[in-house]
């Protein structure tokens, strides 16, 4: 793939999660939140079962961490929608982006990154403006799941570059697909009182999230992250919010505030600090 080829790539991922955010929350007025969660991963393993006898023994228990931590932050996302709104639940999820270089800090106890610090602060300061508009309501139940799931994604992908390292990707991806299709499963009975109404509406979104958002999103990902550097995807990945946001507008009337919306590009903003200090200070100390 050309590095041409692996931005589209990227750009078709977001423009999929993204949507992904309203129309998640269009399929809750037909479905519980866990039993909409495990149908998607059921129907996603359903697709890779004439495949899944080329996964060995090490990739299933490297894909078992991966696939409990996709099941808690698709979860907890999606629970959380049921509380917040999608662009709201939007712009907290891209947290994870800031929390990520935290949790390599504490999983390898080195000195914490003064710029990921920066960072994770002005995103905070936003995560505040965005949960708090004109009625100072504060986070509710929905935002305070929605920065869990994004805890969740940020452990997930320091876990997933250190298991690609060792295995192929996508017998990783189809590993941890099955296991979260699995801890779903088990977890939706426990959680909840299941409920799926079958219209077309949920159908289509059913088709939707197991097809496009589980298996060619991910893999439009790892081809695309192939080609690009990690630091570069970031700075693709942090225009998710925005799909999100104007999708939501367009399919669910969703509107933010004036102040809402400072919060959400303070962070993006903390999202992309540390990627753009580096390249300003890098044009500094050349020109100097």
């Amino acid at each position: 793939m050309t590095r041409r080829g692996a931005i589209l790539a990227l750009w078709a991922a977001c423009l999929i999660w993204g949507a992904a955010f309203p129309l998640t929350k269009l399929a809750l007025r037909d479905a519980s939140p866990m039993a909409f969660t495990a149908t998607r991963f059921l129907v996603a393993s359903l697709l890779l079962l004439p495949a899944l006898g080329s996964i060995r023994a090490p990739e299933w228990r490297a894909g078992t961490l991966l696939g409990v931590l996709l099941a808690l932050g698709f979860a907890t996302q999606t629970i959380g929608l049921g509380f917040t709104t999608p662009s709201r639940s939007g712009f907290l999820t891209s947290l994870y982006i800031p929390f990520t270089p935290l949790i390599v800090v504490l999983l390898h106890r080195a000195r914490p990154d003064r710029d990921a610090l920066t960072g994770l602060a002005v995103a905070m300061g936003g995560m505040v403006l965005l949960t708090r508009p004109d009625t100072g309501t504060g986070l509710n139940r929905g935002d305070m799941l929605t920065v869990a799931c994004a805890l969740a994604f940020a452990a997930h992908l320091v876990a997933t570059g250190a298991a690609a390292r060792r295995y192929p990707v996508d017998r990783l991806m189809m590993a941890q697909i099955v296991v979260a299709a699995a801890c779903t499963t088990l977890l939706t009975p426990l959680l909840e009182t299941p409920r799926l109404h079958w219209t077309p509406l949920l159908t289509g979104m059913v088709a939707y999230e197991a097809l496009l958002a589980s298996l060619v999103a991910i893999r439009l990902q790892l081809t695309a992250q192939q080609v690009l550097a990690p630091t570069y995807a970031a700075l693709v990945f942090s225009l998710e919010p925005l799909i999100a946001a104007g999708t939501s507008m367009l399919l669910t009337g969703d509107r933010l505030r004036p102040g809402q919306w400072a919060g959400g590009g303070l962070i993006i903003l903390g999202c992309l600090w540390p990627e753009l200090r580096s390249r300003f200070w890098s044009r500094v100390v050349t020109r100097s």
